[in-house]
C-alpha cells in the first residue's frame, strides 16, 4: 500500500491509495478461500469445492467484497498514515477493480488545517450575578398574577393596562394600508381585535395601543403613525400614517388577592415561602444562564486568536443546522414562509457568521480535548440520554431506539459531551471575577483615589 495526497484547496485534498497488482491478488485469493469455504456446490462436501467454480459462479459477490474489502483497509490503514487531521469523507472513487491487477482508491477529503493553540489556562471571564433581587421577585410574583387575572368588563375612562376591544383603520394619505400592504393585516385594518391600552414593546401599532388611553367604549378617534425608517415592513418604512380608532368594548385587569387559597393554589402555607420559592426558581435560572454565558465569553476568546480556513462541508452542515433550527421556531411562532423568502440572503450571510463561528470553537475545542485526553465514558452518554429524553418527554428506552436507527445522532451526542466536558474543565482553568466584586473594588478604589479626597475637601 502506498499513500499519495494532492492539495484542491486550503482545506481540500485527493488521499490516493495505491495497491499493487500482488497487493490486490493476495486479497483477492484470501476471498476466493473463504467463499470456498462458505458456500455449498451440489457434488461437493461442504468446503472442498473446486476453487475454479466457485469462482465462476460467484465472480460478481467476489468483485463486490474484493471492492468493499480494500475501500474499508484504505479507511481503516491508510488514511491513518497520513499526517493531518481529516474532518470528513466527501467521496470515495474505487474505478475498476480486477484481481490481479493494480488498484488505486481515491478519497477526496475536507481537512482541518494545523494552527497553534493559543493559552487555555486562566483566561478571563466575567461572571454576571446569579442572586435574584427584591424587583426581579416582585416582577415574577406581577406576571403569576397576571396569568390568573380576571377581566372585568367596565363603563369607564381607559387607563393604562385596560384591556379593550377595538376595531381601526390606517391610510397614508387617501390611500387604505390593507392595500399597499395586504399581507401585512396587522399595520392595515383590524375589525375587532384586543390591544392592552399603553402596553410597551407590542407587537402591532403602537400609536393605536397609546391613542386607547383617554377613551370610553362607543368612543372614535384618530391618531398619527410615524414609521421608523429603518421598519421591518419596507413599504411603510419612513412614511407617516392615520389611524381611525373605534372602542368596543373595555375591560380592567382584576388581579387575585395573594390569600390563603391563593397560597395553597401555588401549594405554598404563606407570602414568605411564595417569594422563597420564587426566587429559587429565579436563581436556578440565572446560574443556566451565568454559566451559558461565561461558557461563551471561553469561547469568543479562544476563536479570537485563531485564524484558520474552515472546511466547507463543515460550514455547510452548520449554516444549514442553523438555518433550520431557527425557521422551524419562527414557523412556530407563526412567521409566513414568504417572511424568509423576503429575507433570503440576509438570513444566508448571518447563518454563515454564525456558522463559521460555531464550526471554529468546535474545530478548536477538539483539538484541546485531545491535547488533554478528555474522552467520553459510557455513564456519561446514559446521563445525556436520560437528560435528552426527559427534554423530549419521551422514555430513555424510546430515545435509545431513535438513536439507533441513526448512528450519527449518538456521534453528534458524544461530540457534544465531550465538548461540554471540554469547557467545564476550561471554567476550572479559567481566571473568573464576578461583576458584583468589579463593582465594589472600582468603587473602593474610587473612594480612596487623590481625586476623591479632593473632591470630598
Amino acid at each position: 500500500m502506498n499513500i499519495e495526497h494532492k492539495d484542491i484547496s486550503p482545506t481540500r485534498k485527493a488521499v490516493l491509495v495505491h495497491y499493487s497488482a500482488e497487493e490486490v491478488a493476495s486479497e483477492d485469493a484470501r476471498l476466493l478461500s473463504e467463499f470456498t469455504r462458505q458456500v455449498k456446490i451440489p457434488g461437493f462436501r461442504s468446503g472442498k469445492a473446486d476453487p475454479k467454480m466457485v469462482r465462476s459462479r460467484y465472480a460478481k459477490e467476489i468483485k463486490k467484497e474484493l471492492k468493499e474489502c480494500l475501500v474499508q483497509k484504505s479507511h481503516q490503514e491508510g488514511l491513518s498514515q497520513v499526517d493531518f487531521k481529516i474532518y470528513r469523507i466527501l467521496e470515495i472513487e474505487t474505478g475498476s477493480i480486477e484481481a490481479s491487477a493494480e488498484a488505486t482508491l481515491k478519497f477526496t477529503v475536507d481537512i482541518i488545517p494545523q494552527f497553534d493553540l493559543p493559552e487555555y489556562s486562566g483566561i478571563p471571564v466575567t461572571s454576571a450575578s446569579k442572586i435574584a433581587g427584591d424587583e426581579e421577585v416582585d416582577q415574577m410574583i406581577n406576571h403569576i398574577l397576571g396569568q390568573r387575572a380576571e377581566f372585568k368588563p367596565v363603563e369607564k375612562i381607559i387607563e393604562k393596562g385596560d384591556y379593550v376591544r377595538c376595531g381601526y383603520t390606517g391610510k397614508i394619505g387617501s390611500e387604505l394600508i390593507e392595500t399597499i400592504v395586504p399581507e401585512e393585516k396587522l399595520y392595515g385594518t383590524q375589525k375587532s381585535t384586543w390591544e392592552e391600552a399603553g402596553a410597551e414593546n407590542t407587537p402591532g401599532v403602537s400609536a393605536v395601543v397609546e391613542g386607547l388611553i383617554g377613551m370610553e367604549k362607543g368612543g372614535t378617534k384618530e391618531v398619527s403613525m410615524d414609521f421608523p425608517e429603518d421598519f421591518k415592513v419596507e413599504v411603510l418604512a419612513g412614511k407617516s400614517a392615520i389611524y381611525e380608532i373605534s372602542v368596543e368594548e373595555v375591560r380592567e385587569k382584576i388581579l387575585p388577592e395573594m390569600d390563603e387559597a391563593f397560597f395553597q393554589s401555588m401549594q405554598v402555607k404563606d407570602e414568605a415561602e411564595f417569594k422563597a420559592q420564587i426566587k429559587q426558581t429565579i436563581e436556578q435560572r440565572k446560574a443556566n444562564e451565568v454559566a451559558n454565558a461565561n461558557r461563551q465569553q471561553l469561547i469568543d476568546h479562544l476563536i479570537e486568536f485563531v485564524k484558520i480556513p474552515l472546511p466547507e462541508s463543515g460550514l455547510d452542515s452548520e449554516r444549514e443546522a442553523i438555518l433550520k433550527d431557527f425557521m422551524q421556531k419562527n414557523l412556530q411562532a407563526g412567521v409566513e414562509r414568504e417572511d424568509f423568502e423576503k429575507n433570503k440572503e440576509a438570513l444566508h450571510a448571518s447563518a454563515t457568521q454564525m456558522a463559521e463561528s460555531r464550526l471554529k470553537s468546535l474545530i478548536i475545542l477538539d483539538m484541546i480535548a485531545d491535547k488533554e485526553s478528555i474522552s467520553v465514558e459510557n455513564d456519561d452518554l446514559s446521563r445525556a440520554i436520560v437528560q435528552q429524553a426527559s427534554m423530549r418527554g419521551q422514555k430513555p428506552e424510546a430515545f435509545v431506539k431513535e438513536l439507533q436507527k441513526d448512528r450519527s445522532q449518538i456521534d453528534l451526542l458524544r461530540r457534544d459531551i465531550r465538548i461540554g466536558k471540554t469547557l467545564n474543565l476550561l471554567l476550572e482553568k479559567a481566571d473568573i471575577s464576578d461583576e458584583e466584586s468589579k463593582v465594589e473594588k472600582a468603587e473602593a478604589e474610587l473612594k480612596d483615589s487623590p481625586v476623591s479626597d479632593k473632591t470630598e475637601a
